[in-house]
């Protein structure tokens, strides 16, 4: 699995459905900057399965993003496919805050 960070999305049945894979760190802004552009819809479900390491940095820009969907989007987020560590990680910065997580 690469540790690059890539983004894909796709919209059905009134959902946006989107994948995170590899590594969630500054060098992903540009991308996490790009993703509340393309929400279309009110729900948004957000697949961590292929994802990698999550750092500072990484939280810092996924919470800005969650909170921009969330806002200006008006869409609920919703968390999929999440490991133990970023579970943990996710409840000790807030981020389950601004989004569900669907175990």
């Amino acid at each position: 699995m690469s540790s690059s960070f890539g983004v894909t999305a796709r919209c059905a049945d009134s959902t946006d459905y989107i994948e995170l894979s590899g590594n969630i760190d500054a060098s992903a802004e540009q991308q996490l900057q790009m993703l509340p552009g393309m929400v279309r819809c009110q729900v948004v479900r957000i697949d961590f399965s292929r994802a990698r390491r999550i750092n500072s940095m990484g939280i810092a820009l996924l919470l800005r993003c969650f909170k921009h969907i969330r806002e200006k989007n008006k869409a609920e987020i919703v968390l999929r496919e999440l490991n133990p560590t970023n579970t943990i990680l996710f409840k000790m910065t807030g981020i389950f805050l601004l989004a569900s997580h669907e175990k």
